[in-house]
């Protein structure tokens, strides 16, 4: 297959790269990158770059949808009053 061919095929995913991901997700680059490290989102790894498609992004927001609400409420003690 030649260059061309590739450029013009529709079979060849559209991958996102982790600043754009970072920002879509609106966290930084480092909490993607602490993601991937845990396993929660999937990238596909060329040389040194994370890319991700955009259903495994998909996916990943599914599942933070899905997940249990916090429940637990912290409470701040008030400052006294002098």
């Amino acid at each position: 297959m030649r260059i061309d061919e590739i450029e013009s095929a529709s079979n060849v995913p559209q991958l996102l790269t982790l600043l754009a991901v970072a920002k879509a997700l609106s966290v930084s680059p480092h909490t993607v990158r602490s993601w991937v490290r845990k396993g929660r989102l999937r990238p596909v790894r060329l040389c040194r770059r994370l890319l991700f498609r955009p259903n495994e992004v998909a996916r990943f927001i599914e599942g933070a949808e899905s997940a249990q609400p916090v429940t637990e409420h912290i409470t701040v003690p008030a400052r006294e009053r002098e």
